[in-house]
Formats: structure tokens, C-alpha cells, sequence
């Protein structure tokens, strides 16, 4: 039995007492397979070292911090690297009961997969965990299903191409991964014993969300999301990604963004965006193109805002949030399967988007 875990930039402490816990299993038959996607360098060298403490887990550093988060592409490298005949989906959050293991080799059949409730702790309950991990008769806040933490068997993950790569972020991938593999002929199983908990920790603030950060967040992905799972279920869509499913850009894929062939310089003025994204990235193919986007200092004047509120005619100006917002559309829609390197700037005033032309897309491991 393989475990997969897919990581990026998390609180290590929550890593630590989800492996502490498969340490405890009275079923030991068992390995992890630990996935870090692109996280930064103090996450991943100090996630590395608390791995390597469990000798059941083997530690993966796959992508590179300039490409957004896609938890799909790192478990589908995982199953890809997993040779169990099933499969466990687990997460950084997650505390796993005694007999966890035990049970869901129990549950193993080669035509159903299983989903399993979860308690969900409070901070203090979680702090108490943290000091002294002791799953017997823990309080929790509530009892809900899980759609992410399952057990499958690994053909049937295969032979639907894994989790969809169009997901970037959070959501809905789960509940894609579910619909397809029951549409494949695979049977659902769900598991009524409580034999999870889902560690506490703080939730990102909607606000913040809704503002440009350092931390690439796109507007309304939740809800992008959903609509993609839906689409792909009214479609019977069983297999939606290209045949290199589960391949993944390594770290020194990221040195060749280093050196653009072609440096593309504009202000956040709408027209020249539209155009730049819209037209002209596809007149430079087999080169590296970067574009460099900055805020302009006539954007934030009393002049430029006196004649928008006049309505006289004058450029449109985009505000950086909405310039991130269109790149990473163009990213989801169009560059997801490229090599590319999104940063915004500590100001938040200017936005570098790197993007390889040159090599094959979908990555090498």
C-alpha cells in the first residue's frame, strides 16, 4: 500500500504530526510517496529533512516556485511513481486512526474505491495533538465526507489519466477525480467508521483574495473550477489529458527562463495587454519570451482619474490585479502544459511572466 502526498509552501508542523501518525499504524506494510511542488527554498529543505526522519517516506521535489500551484500534476506524478496495486490519496492535514491502514486493506477491491469521513479539530485540540498526538477519543468541532482522501486501486487511476491538470489552486479536482472514475465503470464505496482528523489551521481571507498579492491568487478560480468539473461531467469527459499525464518541469527547468530570447516592456494600459496576450506571443514560437508588465505612474494621478470620471477619451488602464488575473488565464487556458515563471514583485507594481516556446511542453519526470 502507497500513500500520496502533494505539498507546496504548507506549515511543516502539520507535515510532521500527519507522518507521526502513519508511524502509529498497527498495519505497517506501507510507504509515502511526499510530492513538494515548487515550493520555496526555506519550505522545501525543511519539509525534505522531516520526511527523511520516517523511514517509510521517500521525498520528490518536482516543478519550480514560478509555476502556480497544481496539486493535480503532482499527484499524478506520484501515481505514476507508485507501484501498489492501490493507492491511498492522503493530505498534509490529515490524521490518521491506529487502524487506518489496517482497515483499508480490508476495504481493497480491484473494482470499487473508498471515501471516509473526517473529524475536523479546533486550534486547541490540534495545539493539544501537536504537543501530545493521542487519537482516542478526541473532540471534534464536526463530522464531514471526504472527496480528496480516498483509496483507489492504481489501474483504475490510469486508466482515467489521473486527476484532471487543468485544476490550478484548490478545488473541485477532487470531486472531478470521483465522477470520472465512477463513469469508468469503478464502483463507489464509502467508509462510515471515523478513522480521520483534519488539523486546524487559519483559512486565507476572502478579501485578500479579491486584492493583488506577492502570493499569485486568480478572482473567482473556486467558481472556474466548478464550472470545468461540471463541463467535463456533462461531457462523459473520462480522460482529459494529453497522453504525458503526470509529467512534471524539474528545478533547473527554471534556469532556462533565465535568458529570454525576447523581452516584451509594457505599462498596464488594457490595449497594449489584449494585443500582447491575444496576438503577439504567438509571432515569437521556438524562443523564450518574457513580458514585464508595470504600473504606470500616470495610472494612480488625479488627472488620469478627473477625466475617467469625466468620461473623456483617453487609454484604459488596467489595475495590476486585473493584469495578474488575465496572465493567469492565459496560463490556465493556454500555457498550463509549458514551462513558464509567474512573479509579482514585493511593491505589487510590477508583474514578469517568463514563458519557454523553445522545448517540448508537459515537462521530463
Amino acid at each position: 500500500m502507497q500513500l500520496l502526498y502533494a505539498y507546496r509552501n504548507r506549515d511543516i508542523s502539520r507535515v510532521r504530526l500527519s507522518l507521526e501518525s502513519l508511524r502509529l499504524q498497527t498495519y505497517e506494510n506501507f510507504e509515502v510517496i511526499f510530492v513538494d511542488y515548487g515550493s520555496q527554498d526555506n519550505y522545501s529543505k525543511a519539509v525534505e529533512i522531516i520526511v527523511n526522519e520516517f523511514e517509510f517516506a521517500k521525498y520528490w521535489y518536482v516543478g519550480h516556485p514560478g509555476l502556480l500551484w497544481n496539486k493535480s500534476k503532482a499527484l499524478n506524478f506520484g501515481i505514476k511513481k507508485a507501484h501498489s496495486e492501490f493507492i491511498i490519496i492522503a493530505d498534509v492535514d490529515v490524521l490518521f486512526t491506529e487502524h487506518f491502514l489496517e482497515t483499508a486493506v480490508k476495504l481493497s477491491q480491484s473494482n470499487s474505491f473508498s471515501l471516509f469521513k473526517i473529524g475536523y479539530l479546533s486550534k486547541e485540540v490540534t495545539e493539544q495533538q501537536q504537543q501530545h498526538l493521542n487519537l482516542n477519543h478526541i473532540q471534534t468541532t464536526h463530522i464531514g465526507d471526504t472527496f480528496g482522501i480516498g483509496l483507489f486501486p492504481k489501474f483504475a487511476l490510469e486508466a482515467i489519466g489521473g486527476l484532471d491538470e487543468f485544476f490550478h489552486f484548490y478545488g473541485s479536482e477532487d470531486e472531478d477525480l470521483n465522477s470520472r472514475i465512477l463513469m469508468s465503470g469503478t464502483l463507489r464505496n464509502n467508509c462510515d467508521d471515523l478513522l480521520l482528523y483534519h488539523q486546524w489551521h487559519e483559512r486565507y481571507p476572502q478579501k485578500r483574495k479579491e486584492s493583488l498579492q506577492i502570493q499569485p491568487r486568480l478572482t473567482n478560480v473556486l467558481r472556474l473550477n466548478q464550472r470545468h468539473f461540471l463541463w467535463n461531467e456533462s461531457q462523459q469527459m473520462l480522460h482529459p489529458n494529453p497522453k504525458t499525464w503526470g509529467n512534471c518541469f524539474t528545478k533547473s527547468d527554471l534556469k532556462t527562463l533565465e535568458q529570454p530570447d525576447v523581452v516584451i516592456q509594457l505599462d498596464n494600459i488594457l490595449a497594449h495587454l489584449e494585443h500582447c496576450f491575444g496576438e503577439d506571443l504567438k509571432k515569437h514560437p521556438k524562443k523564450v519570451v518574457q513580458v514585464i508588465i508595470s504600473e504606470a505612474a500616470y495610472y494612480n494621478t488625479l488627472k488620469y482619474k478627473i477625466k475617467q470620471s469625466l468620461g473623456k477619451q483617453t487609454q484604459l488602464y488596467m489595475s495590476m490585479k486585473a493584469v495578474n488575473d488575465l496572465i493567469l488565464k492565459n496560463i490556465l487556458f493556454q500555457y498550463r502544459d509549458r514551462n513558464y515563471n509567474y512573479s509579482i514583485s514585493d511593491d505589487l507594481k510590477q508583474i514578469r511572466f517568463t514563458i519557454d516556446f523553445k522545448t517540448a511542453t508537459h515537462g521530463k519526470i
